[in-house]
Parts: structure tokens; sequence; C-alpha cells
């Protein structure tokens, strides 16, 4: 599968304890997720698997009507979370079974920390440009809550960041 602008699949990044560059954001997926109807019922989830694929980077300009009149930017960042989720059938048997979903997910990008009266969360760079980053994906935290035999609760938390290439 192809990523947009060089991005690093998550099974290939660690999560920064200190990141030197900080256009970052972070986001929350929170999903039901329903078995589909031609599928056993789950007793188990037995694995999970996960790929995010960035599909978009936009450079955004706003206007905050502030008294310089000053045009600012923001990175809005769109993807895809691939998800598999394997389990194991509420039958006799529980014979394995596999069930995949496709679930979009979005976030802005901007300088952080953010003070709230200056920069709120905006790239200041004039000649800010996406092409002179690459844009990594770390999982911070996942959560599979098994809400009925046909329904699953995926609480993830994705931290996305630009490293200067």
């Amino acid at each position: 599968m192809t990523c947009l602008n060089d991005t690093v699949s998550l099974s290939d990044v660690l999560c920064p304890t200190h990141p030197e560059q900080h256009y970052f954001t972070e986001i929350i997926i929170c999903e039901h997720l329903y078995i589909p109807p031609q599928k056993p019922d789950k007793e188990l989830i037995t694995n999970v698997i996960k790929n995010f694929v960035v599909t978009s980077a936009e450079v955004i300009t706003v206007d905050l009507g502030d008294r310089e009149k000053k045009l600012r930017k923001k990175l809005v960042i769109s993807g895809t979370l691939k998800l598999g989720i394997e389990y194991s059938a509420d039958m006799p048997e529980q014979q394995v079974h596999f069930a995949h979903w496709d679930i979009p997910f979005q976030g802005i990008i901007g300088y952080r920390p953010c003070d709230p009266y200056t920069n709120r969360g905006l790239i200041d760079d004039p000649d800010f440009d996406i092409e002179d980053y690459k844009i990594h994906i770390c999982l911070e935290h996942e959560q599979y809550h098994q809400l009925s035999k046909r329904e699953i609760k995926a609480v993830l938390v994705l931290l996305i960041w630009l490293e200067k290439k």
C-alpha cells in the first residue's frame, strides 16, 4: 500500500519521548464496530492488526481576524485506519474468524506548545512546505471493549508528528 509523502508505517516507528520537532497533534479514534452479518458471533478477540495510511496532507491558510491581518497556516492530515480483528467464534468448535474495517481519521497539525494568545497551534513559517517533512504516526494507546457478541468498541490514541527530511 502506498502512503502519501513517505509516511512511516506504525510498525516502523517508536513514539518519541522528547520530539525535537514541535509540529504535531494527537487524535482519538473511538469507533463502534459491528461484526458483519455473514460472520458468526464473537466469543473472544484473539488478535488485532492495524495499518495507518495517510491519504492527504493539505496546508490551509487561516485568518484569525486579528489586527495584523496576517494569514497563517495549519496542516490538515487525513487518513484511514485499516483495522482487522481476529476472533474465536461463539460456537462449540470455536473456529477463528477475521473481520476488517476502514476507519477514517483526521487531525490538524500546528506548532506546539500552543500559546492561546500567540500562535494558537498555527504554523507561522511563511516558507513551510509539507514536502520538506516526513509524516510519522505512533499508536500511544489502544483498547478493545467487547460490548456484545456482535459489537466491539475500539479506542485508539494516535500521535502524529512531522520530522524535517
